[in-house]
């Protein structure tokens, strides 16, 4: 395995034992069912379709043919089968909720920005290029003031449904404009063809 690969890297800065922690917790009391998979599975893929943008099935379908995802999973070694069934993407989001994945992404975040750091440092930047980018980490790292919720179904958008009733209202109105358009030069000799208006 490439150490500089992103998945690599990855699995490396993302605190997987605190995570356990959590999704442990979702988790019903009992010895019954079958053995549950680990986070750094549940977690992974979710993390793996989120950053890729992929459907259930073609997240499974990925790490079936990627040995990185496979290893930024957890698996010990690269297999040819699928590590579980797409379904239980469902079931992932559902055990780990949006408040873990989100303090999950925080926890990314804060490891990336040490990393960023300790790499400047390394480096040995010229005084004021470093002043410069602590200004910038300043203010990007100011106390966050709540929460921002994008969700596109929210969005108003000016499309009808196809079963909408004032689709079929709005085709009629234009059909009659057109037919008193056409019968203006017949008036008088020929009967208007029947609509609501008359």
């Amino acid at each position: 395995m490439n150490k500089d690969n992103r998945w690599v890297r990855l699995a490396e800065i993302i605190p997987w034992w605190k995570a356990e922690e959590k999704y442990a917790k979702s988790f019903k009391n009992s010895m019954k069912g079958e053995q549950a998979l680990s986070v750094r599975v549940a977690l992974g893929s979710l993390i793996i379709q989120q950053r890729l943008g992929l459907s259930d099935r073609e997240t499974v379908n990925q790490i079936m043919e990627n040995p990185y995802l496979q290893y930024f999973i957890g698996l010990p070694s690269f297999q040819e089968k699928a590590p579980f069934h797409h379904s239980l993407m469902t079931r992932f989001r559902k055990r780990l909720g949006p408040d873990i994945i989100n303090e999950v992404n925080e926890w990314i975040v804060m490891e990336e920005q040490i990393q960023t750091d300790d790499q400047d440092n390394d480096e040995g930047n010229d005084s004021s290029i470093n002043k410069t980018q602590t200004d910038n980490n300043d203010f990007d790292t100011k106390e966050n003031r709540g929460k921002l919720i994008l969700d596109a179904t929210c969005a108003p958008a000016d499309i009808s449904y196809p079963t909408d009733f004032k689709l079929l209202n709005e085709a009629r109105e234009k059909l009659e404009h057109i037919i008193d358009v056409l019968h203006k030069p017949l008036k008088g000799t020929r009967k208007k063809p029947r609509t609501y208006r008359n």
